[in-house]
């Protein structure tokens, strides 16, 4: 795992190279302190075998999302010192979109709480969590970090966590189909992806994250719409030399509309 994590910094460090001779884009850097209150991680309490990663954010600090945009780092969990843990199921509210410099990564300011259900090896017995968390986090520049944390599931909740975490499972996506969300057309063209929806309810800014496994790239979309506003075409860049083999996964954020569909090759 950390040796993925290095391969993925060296990559990264080359494109930031690329934005800081342009005069543009972040630095990223390990074993830098991060100012006080930059960012705090905590494990909390939900119903049952329900916890969420709750991640505080200072002014100006950004999270990834599961796929983290151009020269990202998406992070990585390592549950592999807990008790009683067969599997983690992690949920991901919806992203934004947010430009540093000439790129854009996906994620979060301010604060985000991550849904996690918790399968238990043997049913009926305590599940003690020990998570390695691997992550960066962006600011005037990108830090790499790993914090560790311990909490035993099941314990009786707070009512301001049991908010929490119902707030932001609001705001993982839904199935496209129960947000009334249907796909009309999709083409793979040389250098883009157009993607055309129809939604039941007209759309008002809507963006579209594309994933397609961690070597492809999809740029911002150029939308235009129907008259009506209920369909949307998506054209979004990609790489000239890229073919796209592995399944697409559409991530629909329109106000507070949030809703994915995933697409076979």
């Amino acid at each position: 795992m950390i040796t993925t994590l290095h391969a993925r910094l060296a990559a990264i460090l080359l494109f930031t190279a690329v934005l800081a001779l342009s005069g543009a884009g972040a630095s990223f850097a390990q074993g830098i302190q991060l100012p006080h209150a930059a960012v705090r991680t905590a494990l909390i309490q939900g119903s049952e075998n329900e916890i969420g990663l709750q991640v505080k954010l200072g002014p100006g600090w950004k999270f990834y999302w599961r796929t983290p945009g151009e020269g990202g780092v998406p992070a990585q969990f390592d549950w592999s010192g807990s008790e009683n843990l067969a599997a983690a199921d992690i949920a991901w509210p919806a992203p934004r979109r947010i430009a540093i410099g000439q790129a854009d990564l996906y994620g979060y300011t301010d604060e985000v709480v991550l849904p996690i259900r918790l399968k238990p090896a043997v049913a009926g017995e305590t599940i003690d969590v020990h998570l390695t968390l691997e992550y960066g986090v962006c600011k005037d520049i990108c830090i790499l970090r790993t914090d560790r944390m311990q909490h035993r599931a099941g314990i009786r909740p707070t009512s301001a966590d049991l908010a929490q975490l119902a707030k932001w499972r609001a705001r993982v996506p839904q199935p496209a189909q129960a947000a009334g969300l249907q796909l009309i057309a999709i083409k793979r063209l040389p250098d883009a992806l157009v993607v055309t929806l129809q939604s039941a309810a007209p759309f008002h800014n809507p963006d579209l994250f594309v994933e397609a496994g961690t070597e492809h790239w999809f740029g911002r979309p150029d939308v235009s719409f129907s008259p009506d506003r209920r369909e949307a075409k998506f054209r979004l860049a990609t790489a000239p030399t890229e073919s796209v083999s592995q399944p697409l996964r559409l991530t629909l954020v329109d106000q507070a509309l949030a809703a994915e569909m995933v697409l076979k090759p």
